[in-house]
């Protein structure tokens, strides 16, 4: 195959360079909540929070509220699941809390 004149002149243009010359980016969190929504195995919605913050920990609560899944699990490190069991309480979520890696989880029934 012929290069081009330009990927003669500049080693960018050229064909096997083009590939590591993309952008690859992580959508938006609005975007990235819609697709997996869309998702058609919405049985499960899972959230990770590291944070620890009762703000963030609400938020993250809502946004397990929202989902339209069977099973809503909140994981969360281990000394925070107090207040993740808080948070998902008032918001009024049925689903769980467990912990990173799994060994511990806590049953939440939301408000009826």
């Amino acid at each position: 195959m012929a290069r081009s004149r330009r990927a003669h002149r500049d080693p960018l243009w050229a064909e096997d360079a083009l590939a590591d010359n993309l952008y690859f980016f992580e959508p938006a969190l609005a975007r990235r909540r819609r697709l997996a929504q869309e998702a058609k195995d919405t049985r499960k919605a899972e959230e990770v929070d590291r944070s620890g913050s009762e703000k963030h920990l609400e938020r993250v609560a809502k946004r397990l509220k929202s989902a339209k899944a069977e099973d809503r699990i909140l994981y969360v490190p281990y000394w925070d699941m107090a207040k993740a069991e808080q948070a998902m309480r008032k918001a009024g979520v049925n689903g769980a809390v467990s912990n990173l890696c799994g060994s511990h989880r806590v049953r939440i029934r939301g408000r009826r």
